[in-house]
């Protein structure tokens, strides 16, 4: 008798893609909410606080719109902030970064290399190595071309922190357009 086969609506990569996406919002709204509830969000209700929290997780990725003074928020929100602004959106999407399947497939790969497995296997289907070779070869290049005009940045600017010149140039990479309130004060070299 002929095998049924049952037609897969949502593929690998939406999958993918959509777990990660949720992961990157949970995480990045539980971190904004923990880090600064003292800080930015202090004196505002718990639903405001978690709308800003979630607010300051989905903007970094996407959109670039800001509900809080980005300059007045702690070391570690702006950390967490250059890391989703760097991972950026999903694939087929306006949003920069390296995207969302990239950074997945990246960490899957590192998964498999300490359990020390021989591929790469999700929902019973093999990632292809190319993928994973070019996951790896755009974190790779990312952090180098980011490395690289963030040394020159303070080449050119040594008068402003290194923290806002990174924030500066990841905000740039990922197409986001959030800024610690730097962008007015460089000059055209840093601009460019």
């Amino acid at each position: 008798s002929p095998t049924a086969i049952t037609p897969q609506i949502i593929n690998l990569n939406t999958r993918l893609v959509v777990v990660t996406t949720t992961l990157l919002l949970i995480i990045g709204t539980l971190f904004f909410y923990l880090l600064e509830q003292n800080n930015a969000l202090a004196g505002l209700s718990f639903p405001l606080k978690l709308a800003h929290s979630f607010f300051g997780s989905v903007t970094p990725r996407t959109a670039g719109f800001n509900s809080l003074d980005y300059g007045g928020l702690t070391s570690a929100t702006i950390a967490v902030t250059i890391f989703l602004m760097w991972v950026g959106g999903s694939p087929v999407s306006t949003g920069g970064g390296i995207k969302t399947s990239t950074f997945a497939v990246a960490m899957l790969n590192t998964i498999r290399i300490a359990r020390m497995k021989n591929h790469i296997e999700l929902h019973k289907r093999e990632i292809h190595e190319r993928s994973v070779d070019r996951s790896f070869a755009i974190v790779i290049l990312s952090i180098v071309i980011l490395g690289c005009s963030s040394l020159a940045m303070v080449i050119i600017e040594p008068h402003l922190g290194v923290r806002q010149i990174l924030f500066e140039c990841v905000s740039a990479f990922g197409n986001v357009g959030l800024s610690m309130n730097l962008t007015p004060l460089l000059s055209d070299a840093s601009k460019l």
